[in-house]
């Protein structure tokens, strides 16, 4: 079984340790994509608000914390069955309802959480590849490609939103949205006005040679600001070259009009750094976590905001340990995320921040004390 890595799933320290030691090479190669017109810290145009970030820190995690999230577990065992999603409650981590069934043709990844509706992306689960003729599924067809989908939070049947997408996302005023797709040649973000018709594309890749083993990049953490012309995403074009954009939704055109953060990492510090999840904040500043391996190798991660003008500044240090894997965030700063264990085979921890200190809401079961293990995306 073939599995796509999970959308806004954070890159593990051993991803980090590639980012080391395959720099080098994969800055060439990035080069012509990401930085040929790719200005750091400084957008084609900005959010409608313009307040310092630093007041960011004092506005985040504010409001009500959402009562649930969504979780796609993945299977314990591999070739048995796809990631299923699950509903938890945000107090105590207990599942309150399956939302979609465990099935062994396809595999579930939730997105977001938004207006009483769990959207997720379904994906077709590849056969292993093996010698002799591939026998037809006695259910009929796989899925031709990934799809958005999208259950309610109370369960039910499941929708078709979007066919041939692999992202997708709300504004928080549900008037716009935008999606990934992908196809041997391209990879492409759409967004749409629901109200005007209004229709823009944004190519972020192209395929510059039919041999290349790096296609398509990861395009994942796809997220709407408040003024519904700005949105942000993580563009991963190789195990090493990755980092968050943000764009002019109906404005820009290409990945040459992405813009990003301030550099994570120092050039003079000489650690190596991961930017992902990228949420926009209520106030407008953009958040996202950086992870950062030190030259003694050490790992660090932490939640970081950014408005465009100003320095980015650090709203959370994450728990010592396993960095988080998957990782979400609410518009009001409130944050949820799950780190595996230590150890190999052991038990994951589900952990949610509101201001203050981290809490600890649930420990997940070690391998092979369910018929589920570890969690390939979180949604709030």
């Amino acid at each position: 079984m073939q599995r796509e890595r999970a959308p806004g799933r954070l890159r593990s320290v051993d991803t980090v340790r590639k980012v080391r030691r395959g720099a080098a090479a994969a800055l060439a190669i990035a080069s012509a994509a990401l930085t040929a017109g790719c200005t750091t810290g400084t957008p084609a145009s900005g959010p409608a608000t313009a307040h310092p970030v630093a007041a960011t820190s004092s506005q985040a995690a504010s409001g009500t914390v959402p009562p649930v999230f969504a979780v796609s577990f993945g299977p314990a065992q591999v070739g048995r069955g796809g990631d299923r999603i699950g509903l938890l409650s945000s107090r105590t981590g207990a599942l309150l309802r399956w939302l979609t069934s465990s099935s062994d043709r396809t595999t579930d990844q939730a997105l977001s959480v938004r207006g009483g509706w769990v959207y997720f992306v379904r994906d077709s689960i590849a056969p292993e590849p093996g010698p002799g003729p591939r026998r037809p599924s006695p259910h009929g067809p796989a899925s031709p490609g990934p799809a958005i989908w999208r259950v309610r939070v109370t369960g039910g049947q499941a929708q078709l939103v979007q066919a041939g997408a692999s992202d997708y996302a709300v504004s928080p005023d549900g008037r716009v949205v935008a999606y990934v797709t992908s196809t041997d040649r391209t990879v492409e973000i759409v967004a749409r006005n629901l109200a005007t018709g209004r229709r823009n594309t944004i190519v972020l890749a192209t395929r510059p040679d039919p041999r290349t083993n790096n296609w398509p990049p990861e395009v994942s953490g796809l997220t709407w600001a408040g003024d519904d012309a700005h949105l942000a995403v993580q563009f991963q074009l190789t195990a090493a070259i990755g980092s968050v954009l943000t764009f002019g939704a109906f404005t820009a055109a290409s990945i040459s009009d992405g813009r990003t953060g301030p550099p994570p990492c120092p050039a003079a510090t000489h650690d190596q750094c991961a930017e992902s999840g990228p949420g926009y904040l209520a106030g407008g500043a953009l958040s996202y976590v950086i992870q950062r391996l030190s030259g003694s190798g050490t790992v660090r991660a932490s939640l970081v905001a950014w408005r465009p003008g100003y320095p980015a500044t650090t709203l959370l240090s994450f728990p010592g340990g396993p960095p988080p894997q998957s990782y979400a965030i609410t518009a009001q700063g409130q944050a949820i995320w799950a780190s595996a264990s230590a150890r190999p085979k052991g038990p994951w921890t589900v952990w949610r921040w509101s201001g203050g200190a981290p809490v600890k809401i649930t420990t997940l079961p070690a391998l092979g004390a369910s018929p589920y293990y570890g969690i390939e995306a979180i949604a709030w």
